[in-house]
């Protein structure tokens, strides 16, 4: 936990120490004030009410040995009735931290909207972080969380904010989060307030958290009550609460014209308003008036009323500020507003807190007044009784041990000056917040004495029978079995009655105060629980001391600002009512001086209209001529404009038409195609038997010119078929039954067949029963039925199909018909080929 820092005089000798103000924005009860606690008190409070209004805590913390940060952290309220105060706290902020809660979704979007706010509104160089709290609920129960942590994570990185997810109730990443903060402030450019050359005077004089009071900036008021944000008053006028109001150089400048607006013998401005305005003198002479009558004397000028103004305003100025310094020094809320937003308030509190501390601490400054702990021992005196006798006899006192072994005093440090003691006197609650160590004297053993039970060989032996009765000696209190052993009280008298105890048995007097001895020891029994009561019942009365402090101390801070804003708002209203005034005589003043310079630039206007009566007389009849040539020369350039219209139109048809042309000998040269490869085809149709049609192909060929489908085509066809020509289908036809017939015959033979079986062959081929249609089956008599089917038809590619399927002797047989079908087939896809191209050629044509 870090603690406050050095004294002025000590901060000095550091390097870099900067002050930075941090305001925590967020939803309610997401844990801000607990965080915040956590950070500066290392305390977590279960049942935390809401915060009201703001909450203002400082922390200081150390980067290293040489930087040192101190925070001045604003606590804002979650709540939405006071979203409207949050500029207040978050202005001229340079860092925050946008807390939500991971086990709400609601909590993030808040979270968003307030650092869009804080992006949008606040400084460019604000340093934000974005906080997940309550990171112990879900540690315990992991079904808790709302919001996982690469969500987060990921809206933080894309915007550019720190990311933690914290846990104010296990302290997990607390100090972490305010160390990230602190590393990246800029600590070598610190601000104006960041550039004290320390801390107040006597901080560090105090203890250790006297400074974390936690107080308000306003008191809790009711829902519907919510007051508007109090607006200083050089900040706040008619028409807008931002717009800062005139200044007094400018209101001055207003009233001056400038010297090209002075008419030549203006009225005085400072007339007063019930005298009759002196007339203007006559403007239509060339010459000045001879006799003027003098003004009557001014009662007061603008410049005597605005110098009093001033003198006033600064009298005024300088009390207040004075003022403000004196109450500044009284509450420490008004000392930040003061040294906040009120220029050089800060150096002059700061230079009187210097004196001050110097005045009642006159040796704070060069030397340390901090204890300082040396290593020598303290040793006391083994027999350190409080008896006479042992003083005076020191035989005595080196014969008998010592019942106590090796005890000595404690040494308890005495405050350095009168004025810590009376302090800590004064204030338990202070005094009883200092650690266990500052209250618990330290106590130096020697080295055990020669006299001491551990070292002495003498030890207590029983009496014979023959001799004289004898107690053993009486046992010393041990202060480690006592429970109330730390209190310093009871400390003090077990010593004591150890020193007693040691005096009795020194004079062999324990067989008589062993009695009184005993009822002692539970006497300090029942003391320890008693001093317990009686501390526990002080710790509640100064809790209720304080608590009643705290509560007057707000109820006074509260009255304070409703002072400060009546008294903001009547001196408004009287700035207001002044400056209308001034506004008024100023309007007035410019009224008369308008009146004036109308009537004077009246007659010169009219002057000056003749004379441009005339120049534009001259300047029409210019612009008449002018016209007239304009507009004959623009008459021309439109005709000539048309002509190369017309010029660039007719070229346009001079290349549509030759464009045509082409378009006309494609489309001509691809009908001769068409008519050729029909002239092919009729050919070929209207053939009875095989005639050569050697000379409409040549025909077709030249047609085409270069065409490599059609070139392609002809060069497929083989030469017998256009040399000696094709068989026309009817040939085809009846070559095909006398073939069937033989087909027929030797479908019945097998592959190794003689004279026996072509005989029987040929008589059991008349008696075969013959199928007509599209017979199924893959037997000759099945296939020769489709094929003849297919050729009457007019089908002799699918016939051809047929009649290739056969197998064996019946195949052999109309290998010959195949092979004049095929070439009939191949002249027909060749013309099929060649006017597909043709038809192709004529959709190409645009």
């Amino acid at each position: 936990m870090s603690s406050r820092g050095p004294p002025a005089g000590a901060r000095g000798m550091n390097n870099r120490f900067a002050q930075f103000k941090l305001v925590l924005l967020g939803e309610s009860a997401v844990g801000k004030s607990s965080i915040v606690l956590r950070f500066v008190k290392d305390q977590f409070d279960s049942f935390r009410e809401s915060t009201i209004g703001a909450a203002f805590l400082t922390q200081t913390i150390s980067l290293d040995e040489n930087t040192t940060v101190k925070f001045e952290i604003w606590d804002t309220a979650g709540q939405e009735r006071y979203k409207s105060l949050a500029p207040m706290y978050y202005r001229n902020a340079n860092c925050a931290v946008v807390v939500y809660d991971i086990t709400q979704s609601s909590s993030l979007d808040k979270a968003k909207a307030w650092i869009k706010e804080l992006q949008r509104q606040a400084k460019e160089d604000i340093i934000i972080a974005l906080a997940g709290n309550k990171l112990d609920l879900v540690t315990e129960q992991p079904d808790k969380r709302a919001i996982p942590t690469a969500d987060a994570e990921a809206y933080a990185r894309e915007a550019g904010l720190l990311f933690f997810e914290t846990s104010a109730k296990t302290a997990e990443n607390i100090r972490e989060l305010f160390t990230a903060i602190a590393k990246k402030l800029p600590i070598d450019q610190a601000g104006a307030r960041h550039a004290r050359p320390g801390q107040r005077p006597g901080v560090s004089l105090a203890p250790e958290n006297a400074n974390t009071n936690r107080s308000f900036a306003d008191a809790r008021k009711p829902d519907a009550d919510i007051p508007k944000p109090p607006v200083m008053p050089t900040s706040e006028t008619l028409s807008s609460e931002r717009s800062p109001p005139p200044s007094a150089a400018e209101v001055v400048d207003a009233n001056i014209p400038k010297a090209d607006q002075v008419p030549l013998t203006p009225p005085h401005p400072t007339r007063p308003p019930n005298h009759t305005p002196t007339p203007p003198p006559p403007t239509g002479a060339a010459k000045p008036a001879t006799k003027t009558p003098p003004p009557p004397p001014p009662k007061k000028s603008f410049s005597q009323r605005l110098r009093n103004f001033v003198f006033t305003l600064m009298i005024v100025s300088a009390v207040g500020f004075a003022g403000g310094v004196w109450y500044s020094r009284i509450n420490d809320n008004f000392h930040d507003f003061f040294t906040e937003y009120i220029p050089y308030g800060e150096q002059a509190v700061l230079y009187l807190e210097e004196l001050e501390f110097r005045r009642r601490f006159p040796n704070a400054v060069s030397h340390d007044s901090r204890p300082r702990e040396t290593g020598k021992q303290v040793k006391i005196p083994a027999q350190s009784g409080a008896s006479w006798r042992v003083a005076e006899s020191s035989d005595a006192s080196t014969r008998h041990s010592s019942a106590s072994p090796a005890a000595t005093n404690p040494v308890t440090k005495q405050p350095e000056n009168k004025n810590e003691a009376e302090r800590t006197s004064s204030n338990p609650v202070l005094a009883q917040s200092k650690p266990a160590e500052r209250a618990t004297p330290k106590v130096v053993h020697d080295e055990p004495s020669a006299s001491s039970p551990q070292s002495s060989p003498k030890q207590f032996k029983a009496p014979e029978v023959n001799e004289p009765s004898r107690f053993p000696p009486l046992e010393p209190i041990d202060l480690m079995k006592l429970p109330d052993a730390k209190d310093p009280i009871v400390r003090d008298l077990v010593h004591m009655l150890n020193d007693l105890i040691l005096v009795v048995n020194a004079d062999g007097a324990h067989g008589r105060y062993s009695t009184t001895i005993d009822k002692a020891k539970s006497e300090i029994l029942r003391i320890g629980s008693r001093l317990q009561d009686l501390k526990e019942g002080t710790e509640k009365k100064a809790a209720g001391l304080v608590k009643a402090s705290i509560e007057e101390f707000d109820s006074a801070a509260t009255e304070l600002i409703k002072r400060v804003e009546n008294t903001m708002l009547s001196q408004e209203i009287e700035w207001r009512r002044e400056f209308e005034e001034e506004m008024k005589s100023v309007r007035d003043s410019y009224d008369e001086r308008i009146q004036l310079l109308m009537e004077r630039e009246k007659k010169l206007n009219e002057e000056k209209l003749r004379n441009q009566l005339l120049e534009q007389a001259l300047a029409l009849k210019k612009e008449f001529v002018q016209e007239v040539k304009d507009r004959v020369e623009n008459e021309r350039e439109g005709r000539l404009g048309k002509l190369a219209d017309l010029s660039s139109a007719v070229s346009d048809l001079e290349k549509l038409a030759v464009g045509w042309n082409g378009v006309v000998d494609a489309n001509l040269k691809t009908q001769q195609l068409h008519v050729a490869v029909e002239a092919v085809r009729a050919r070929l149709e209207k053939a009875t038997h095989p005639e050569p049609f050697i000379r409409e192909l040549i025909a077709l060929k030249e047609i085409a010119g270069d065409d490599a489908v059609v070139d392609a085509a002809i060069a497929s066809l083989n030469p017998l078929a256009y040399q000696h020509g094709v068989s026309p289908p009817s040939l085809l036809v009846d070559r095909f039954r006398r073939v069937a017939a033989e087909v027929r015959k030797a479908s019945l033979l097998p592959d190794d067949a003689g004279v026996a079986s072509h005989a029987s062959g040929w008589i059991l081929s008349h008696v075969l029963f013959k199928k007509k249609g599209l017979a199924e089956g893959n037997d000759v008599e099945s296939i020769l039925t489709r094929t003849q089917t297919y050729l009457e038809e007019g089908d002799l590619d699918s016939a051809a199909r047929e009649m290739n399927s056969l197998r064996g002797w019946a195949k052999t047989l109309s290998k010959d018909w195949l092979g004049e079908v095929r070439k009939v087939l191949e002249v027909q896809q060749a013309l099929d080929v060649i006017a597909t191209e043709a038809r192709l050629q004529s959709l190409r044509v645009d």
